[in-house]
């Protein structure tokens, strides 16, 4: 898996796993993976997003197992683990309805990061629309201990999961 489908795929779980999409999520992933960095066109993303979606429905938390073993095993460098941290957060954040499923999530991949929570904050800069939520140093609280503890998923947390994509200004 190369970096940018990484990238993607991180994304997808961080706004998958409070069990709900949200449009703003889905323009979100169109705005940065097709409009502002080109790793993907329209079609490529909807068919990787649409493949996640039943993955994920398929496989549960282990869908979300098998995508932190994808990050561990990633030969990134801080650039890559800081903008991977980035586009967690962004994903999170964007619909405004912070869960503690996502930070759990953006937790334990805090957990495989080697970059210092320094670097972290530089990238993940506090959001007015979600403050009265979460700061950006509580994604980096260590209370995430084990990263193989997926219990905050259960079999049911992703069975009715759509993408829904929203239909363009007419």
């Amino acid at each position: 898996m190369n970096t940018n489908e990484l990238f993607l795929k991180t994304a997808f779980c961080c706004m998958a796993c409070d069990g709900e999409i949200d449009h703003s999520e889905v323009n979100l992933l169109n705005k940065i993976f097709v409009e502002e960095k080109h790793y993907f066109n329209a079609d490529e993303l909807q068919k990787t997003t649409d493949k996640y979606i039943e993955q994920l429905k398929k496989d549960g938390s282990f869908f979300l197992q098998k995508t932190l073993n994808e990050i561990k095993g990633a030969q990134l460098n801080n650039h890559d683990q800081c903008e991977l941290a980035s586009i967690a957060v962004k994903t999170i954040e964007i619909d405004r309805n912070i869960h503690y499923n996502e930070v759990a999530f953006f937790k334990k991949i805090r957990l495989i990061l080697s970059v210092s929570d320094e670097q972290l904050l530089k990238v993940i800069p506090p959001n007015p629309e979600v403050a009265d939520q979460i700061s950006p140093e509580e994604y980096l609280l260590p209370d995430i201990i084990d990263e193989n503890d997926f219990s905050l998923w259960n079999a049911d947390s992703f069975a009715s999961i759509n993408l829904n994509t929203p239909q363009a200004p007419q």
